[in-house]
């Protein structure tokens, strides 16, 4: 059973940035590309079975159900939920991020 994905406004701008910043900042096309490959993949992933992902280790995450899916080869992850066969993507940030004040 394939989940519905649905990608928040907050998480499209999120990865709608960090393109921006690796592509023109950075000035580097080829990571921007490999966040955007890896990201795709990583959507089909949470379509597939999301329930491969962990709870994030923050308790208060943990406590709203929140879960998290490191993107390979990569300093980034994704934060989501699960409701029934519904997949949020709530954010996209870097791993040393203080996500909990950002979500």
């Amino acid at each position: 059973m394939d989940f519905k994905l649905i990608i928040t406004k907050q998480a499209e701008k999120m990865l709608d940035d960090l393109v921006y910043y690796l592509f023109v900042k950075i000035n580097s096309e080829k990571a921007a590309k490999h966040l955007l490959d890896n990201v795709g993949k990583m959507y089909k992933r949470l379509q597939e079975n999301p329930y491969q992902f962990p709870y994030c280790s923050d308790l208060f995450l943990k406590g709203k159900e929140y879960r998290k899916a490191i993107i390979v080869d990569m300093e980034y992850l994704l934060i989501f939920r699960i409701e029934e066969n519904y997949v949020y993507v709530l954010g996209i940030f870097h791993r040393l991020e203080d996500y909990r004040e950002k979500i």
